[in-house]
C-alpha cells in the first residue's frame, strides 16, 4: 500500500530562487575577503564554492521553463563540484595539502559524471548518484573536522552544519530508494524531499557560518602575530619581549628561577647605514636577527627594541649559561660574513649583560634594562666588540 502525505508541497521555483541568492551574496563576501587578504586562499576555494552553486541552482531553476534532463544532470553536478570546493577550502584554510585531494576529487567528479549520464533519463538513478556523491563530500569533511586537535568554535559549528546535511542527504536516499519500491507515492516523495531540501539549504548557511568563524578567528590571530613581530627582521616586538620578561620576573619573585638579559648594539651601525645606504644596513640587521637566532633554544627569545639595538632573555638560565651565550653570539658572527654591496663584511657587537638571581635580591627594585644599558655602555667605552656583566669588568 503506497504511504501519502496531507502536508503542503514547498513551492520548488521559489526555494531555487533562495538557494540562488544566499549563495550569490555569500560569493560575494567571500571575493571580497579574497581580494582583501590575497594570502588568504581558502576564501577563494570558498567563493569558488559558492559560485557553482548559485550557477547549479539556476540550471534546476531552468530545468521547469526549457525541460530535458540536462539542466538537472549539470545543475546538481555544478553543487556537488561546489560542495567539494567547501571541502578543499577547509583544506587550505588548515594549510593541509590539496594536490592529492584535487586528483581524487577529478576522479570522484569523473565517475559521477558518467554515472548520472549512464541513465540520464532515470530520476530516481539521477538522485541517487548525486545523493552519494554529495555524502562522499560532506563525509570527507566531516572526518576532516574530527580529526583535527583543538578545535575552534567554528569548527563545531562546521562539525553540526555537516552532520545535519549527512543526516538529509542519507534521508534523502531513503525517500528515493522507498519511492524506487514503490510502497510510497509521489506526492508523499515530493512534500518530504521539499522540506528536507529546506533543511539542507539551513544546513549549508550553517556551513557557511562557521566558515565565517573560522576566519574571524584566524585574522585575529593573524592581526596578533603582526603586531608582535618586527616587519624587518621578523623578531618578536618590544611588547611581547616585555610580556615574556615579566613572566620571568615573576618567576624568580616566586620561586628564584635566575635569569638573564643582554642587550645588543650592533658595532658602528651608524657608519654602516651613511656608508653603504640604508638597505645596507637593513641587511645587516636581517643577517644579525637570523645568525643570533639560530643559536638560541627552545623559550629563549630575542626582539629587536628599535635601530641596532636587540635583546635577549633566558630564562632559567645561570650567569655561565649568558656567558656562553654572549661568546658564541661574537664566534658566530666573526665567522660568518654577511655580503653588503658585493663586499664581505664582518659586523661586531657589543653586549650588555644583566642578571636576576640569588645574588641579586638586593636589585630586585632596579630595571634591568638600565642595568643592561650600564654594562653596555661599559663595553662601547672599552672599545666595543665585547660583553660586560653589570658591576663587572669587560671580559672581551
Amino acid at each position: 500500500m503506497k504511504l501519502s502525505i496531507f502536508m503542503p508541497s514547498l513551492d520548488y521555483h521559489t526555494l531555487f530562487i533562495i538557494l540562488i541568492m544566499n549563495a550569490a551574496i555569500v560569493a560575494v563576501i567571500w571575493g571580497g575577503i579574497a581580494l582583501a587578504y590575497r594570502d588568504f586562499y581558502a576564501a577563494r576555494h570558498w567563493m569558488a564554492g559558492s559560485l557553482l552553486t548559485c550557477f547549479g541552482a539556476l540550471l534546476l531553476l531552468l530545468q521547469y521553463y526549457i525541460g530535458g534532463d540536462f539542466p538537472s544532470v549539470a545543475g546538481n553536478f555544478l553543487i556537488i563540484a561546489g560542495f567539494w570546493l567547501f571541502y578543499i577550502g577547509l583544506l587550505a584554510f588548515y594549510r593541509s595539502n590539496i594536490r592529492s585531494i584535487l586528483l581524487q576529487l577529478c576522479i570522484i567528479m569523473t565517475l559521477s559524471l558518467l554515472a548520472a549520464l549512464a541513465e540520464y533519463s532515470n530520476w530516481l538513478w539521477l538522485a541517487a548518484v548525486h545523493g552519494m556523491t554529495y555524502l562522499a563530500a560532506l563525509f570527507c569533511m566531516l572526518v576532516y573536522l574530527l580529526s583535527r586537535s583543538n578545535k575552534s568554535p567554528g569548527a563545531y559549528v562546521c562539525i553540526v552544519s555537516v552532520s545535519l546535511g549527512i543526516f538529509c542527504q542519507i534521508y534523502n536516499l531513503y525517500l528515493t530508494y522507498r519511492i524506487a519500491a514503490k510502497d510510497i507515492d509521489i506526492s508523499y516523495f515530493l512534500t518530504l524531499y521539499s522540506y528536507n531540501f529546506l533543511v539542507m539549504q539551513f544546513s549549508a548557511g550553517l556551513l557557511t557560518f562557521g566558515f565565517f568563524i573560522l576566519t574571524i578567528d584566524a585574522l585575529r590571530k593573524e592581526v596578533e602575530r603582526l603586531a608582535g613581530v618586527d616587519d624587518l627582521t621578523g623578531l618578536p616586538t618590544r611588547k611581547r619581549f616585555n610580556d615574556v620578561l615579566s613572566l620571568a620576573d615573576q618567576q624568580f619573585k616566586d620561586n628564584e628561577t635566575p635569569y638573564a638579559l643582554l642587550l645588543i648594539d650592533v658595532d658602528y651601525f651608524k657608519s654602516f647605514n651613511d656608508d653603504m645606504g640604508h638597505r645596507a644596513g637593513d641587511v645587516i640587521l636581517k643577517h644579525f636577527g637570523k645568525t643570533v637566532s639560530s643559536l638560541l633554544k627552545v623559550r629563549q627569545i630575542m626582539s629587536r627594541h628599535g635601530g641596532d639595538e636587540f635583546c635577549i632573555l633566558l630564562p632559567a638560565s645561570t650567569k655561565e649559561q649568558a656567558e656562553t651565550l654572549a661568546k658564541r653570539i661574537k664566534e658566530k658572527l666573526s665567522a660568518v660574513p654577511i655580503t653588503v654591496n658585493t663586499k664581505p663584511v664582518f659586523i661586531t657587537v657589543s653586549i650588555g649583560i644583566a642578571m636576576r638571581n640569588s645574588e641579586t635580591h638586593e636589585t630586585l627594585a632596579a630595571d634591568i634594562f638600565d642595568e643592561a644599558d650600564k654594562a653596555l655602555y661599559q663595553v662601547k667605552r672599552n672599545g666595543r666588540d665585547g660583553y660586560a656583566f653589570y658591576h663587572a669588568a669587560v671580559c672581551a
